[in-house]
């Protein structure tokens, strides 16, 4: 199944994705490693919100969600109309005992810290707007400067639909905008491009604007991405993309073997008729070494645009041949 494999490091400042409150401490998402390491991190959920949010920008429908009783809302259930159903997937409960499911084309990591971030508290205050004298009300952030990095895979069948995954009302209504093969539903292959054309310009770019912008505007600081146009089997590309901590810049070494690892999954040393592969350099501070880099096209952010293009029409173009 053909298949884009994306692995981008960048860095975050501040508290973009709060985990809750202890007292009046606002708590930053993270983790713990077996050595004790701390490894804060920015969930898929909230970055896939902030996507969600561009491409309505763009003109895409997105799912404005339905009632389902009291407080809860549940998930329209419509990938045709509403671009994010179909990128990201739903789940639409129909009664008590049956639900409609579709598993996104699109999967996202959380982008975690690649080593042990100190994390500090930022003091504040909320002070009454009143002309009377009053205690203001103090509270503590927690804040950390996140060198991370984040994966992306995304599988061919974009605009393409199981026919269990469509309601009797949703297929009636859109009927006219689909070609039926088999036991699937496909939109136009034009569509279908448009809609990961722009998810990938605004993954690329970036963009996006990360969560808690009232307090802070960040857009995550890209340094450098890893990206596998495979037409056959997912690639473990993150592997290959890390840091040398010594040099604090992009392990270069540790990228070159991934050529390798392609021509075993190959079994030909022509590997480039089943995979292409990019760097993309955001920061080139943050790279060193790239004047022997064989087999791998190197970008820049300039460029990302093109790409987008690039990878869509041959995703597209692979999962129709």
């Amino acid at each position: 199944m053909p298949n884009i494999s994306i692995s981008i490091i960048a860095r975050i400042v501040g508290n973009v994705n709060a985990d809750g409150t202890v007292g009046q401490r606002i708590l930053l998402k993270k983790m713990y490693t077996t050595t004790g390491e701390v490894l804060p991190f920015v969930s898929a959920r909230a970055i896939k919100r902030c996507i969600r949010d561009e491409l309505e920008r763009k003109g895409f429908e997105i799912d404005p969600f339905v009632k389902a009783g009291g407080s809860v809302y549940n998930d329209t259930g419509d990938p045709v109309k509403y671009v994010d159903n179909d990128l990201f997937g739903f789940m639409r409960t129909v009664s008590s005992s049956k639900s409609i499911t579709r598993q996104g084309p699109i999967a996202f990591s959380y982008f975690v810290a690649l080593r042990d971030t100190p994390i500090r508290a930022e003091f504040g205050a909320r002070f009454p707007r009143t002309t009377e004298m009053e205690n203001p009300n103090p509270f503590e952030v927690e804040v950390a400067d996140i060198l991370g990095r984040m994966n992306v895979l995304i599988y061919d069948y974009i605009g393409v639909f199981r026919e269990e995954e469509l309601r009797d009302d949703v297929l009636r209504q859109h009927r006219d905008r689909l070609e039926e093969i088999g036991d699937t539903y496909k939109l136009d292959d034009s569509e279908r491009v448009e809609r990961l054309r722009a998810f990938l310009e605004i993954l690329l770019t970036p963009s996006y604007v990360l969560p808690r912008r009232t307090n802070s505007f960040n857009i995550p600081e890209y340094k450098v991405a890893l990206i596998v146009y495979s037409r056959s089997v997912p690639t473990p590309i993150s592997n290959y993309l890390s840091m040398d901590e010594e040099e604090n810049r992009l392990d270069v070494e540790r990228l070159k073997s991934i050529i390798d690892m392609l021509r075993s999954i190959s079994g030909s040393e022509d590997f480039q008729r089943d995979f292409q592969v990019y760097l993309v350099v955001y920061d080139k501070s943050f790279v060193r070494g790239l004047e022997d880099l064989d087999n791998i096209e190197v970008l820049e952010a300039k460029d990302v645009v093109s790409l987008a293009s690039t990878l869509s029409e041959a995703l597209v173009g692979g999962s129709t041949q």
